[in-house]
């Protein structure tokens, strides 16, 4: 019996084509793999970027919104200089206040330690515990920066460690406790020129709760807080972004201020305030965690910075050049808030 073979047409791979073509596809994998990596990696960043500033970004809108609402309720009143009996003119005045300056000199905390810059004003927020539906009763309020722990400010059913934390911390108190208005108390009864001044601190005996039970955190990692009062957009230079304050050229402003080439801005509120915001991720605060002691390295790039207003542009670049020299991720917020109560006239 004959056997009879027939040959295939088609050719098979051999074991070397085989071996090079799992080759490549193994570098393909691998490639896609690494690519697939770098995506995740971006969103989870980017992802990360966003959650860790959403709380900043609703603090600073907030506070914005508050600061543009601020009012002194300016009027006139009659002045007699020399104390004759006789009235001399005119003058303008108010029991309420509006005030920027150094948050250390405010030396109102036991438990926080205050850095930068602070804000203090009068507005009609409507915030009481006491009563209802009266939406324009003034309140006093204040935005600063602080560094300390969370241990008033944290649920009592959360057991957990103290977080030290720079915080954007808000002063708060109900408009029953309206210090404002006891201020200027003693100098009238001693017939002499009131002061509203003391009010930003709460002082004990005066209204309901000191300075620190009207405290609230709105955001934490949040580093430095510029506020700069200015009367209009100045050009210091050939460039828009160089613009100065007259009314406030080291930043400081006081409605009570009535020393010499500042006394035709007493009593009123600035028409703009720049409003400067820099928040840091809580990887950065973490690694740069020192305990209950502040971290030099957030402190350390605002030596020299944010003295004069002339300067603010280039401070603002340069503290964002240390900061990502440093590695730390972080993001500016500015914006120039309106107030709508002023009536600017010197």
């Amino acid at each position: 019996m004959r056997l009879t073979y027939f040959k295939s047409g088609r050719r098979a791979f051999s074991l070397i084509e085989l071996m090079v073509a799992m080759g490549i596809l193994s570098i393909l994998m691998l490639m896609m793999t690494v690519l697939l990596d770098q995506v995740q990696k971006s969103w989870r960043y980017s992802e990360s970027r966003i959650s860790q500033f959403r709380e900043a970004r609703v603090a600073f809108d907030l506070m914005t919104k508050n600061i543009g609402q601020a009012s002194l309720n300016t009027y006139w009143d009659l002045a007699d200089k020399d104390n004759d009996g006789l009235y001399d003119g005119y003058f303008r005045t108010t029991e309420l206040h509006f005030i920027t300056l150094d948050a250390t000199a405010l030396n109102a905390s036991g438990s926080q330690k205050l850095v930068g810059q602070a804000v203090f004003f009068q507005a009609p927020l409507g915030f009481s515990g006491e009563y209802r539906n009266l939406n324009n009763l003034f309140n006093g309020r204040g935005y600063f920066v602080a560094f300390g722990s969370d241990e008033k400010f944290k649920p009592s059913f959360v057991e957990s460690a103290d977080r030290y934390r720079f915080r954007l911390m808000e002063f708060r108190p109900p408009a029953e406790s309206n210090q404002v208005f006891e201020d200027g108390a003693k100098e009238r009864n001693a017939d002499k020129p009131q002061d509203f001044s003391q009010w930003i601190r709460q002082t004990a005996g005066v209204g309901k709760g000191g300075f620190e039970d009207h405290l609230n955190p709105l955001a934490e990692n949040i580093i430095a807080l510029i506020v700069s009062p200015r009367d209009s957009l100045e050009n210091a230079a050939d460039t828009r972004g160089k613009t100065y304050s007259k009314i406030a050229p080291n930043y400081g402003f006081d409605s009570n201020n009535q020393a010499e080439g500042f006394s035709d801005f007493a009593q009123q509120v600035p028409p703009l305030v720049r409003v400067t915001m820099v928040a840091i991720d809580e990887t950065a605060a973490t690694r740069l965690e020192n305990g209950e002691e502040m971290p030099e390295d957030l402190t350390a790039p605002f030596s020299g910075l944010f003295r004069r207003t002339e300067d603010y542009s280039n401070d603002v670049q340069t503290l964002s050049d240390e900061l990502n020299e440093m590695e730390i991720n972080h993001k500016v917020f500015s914006s120039l808030v309106m107030l709508r109560s002023s009536k600017w006239s010197s």
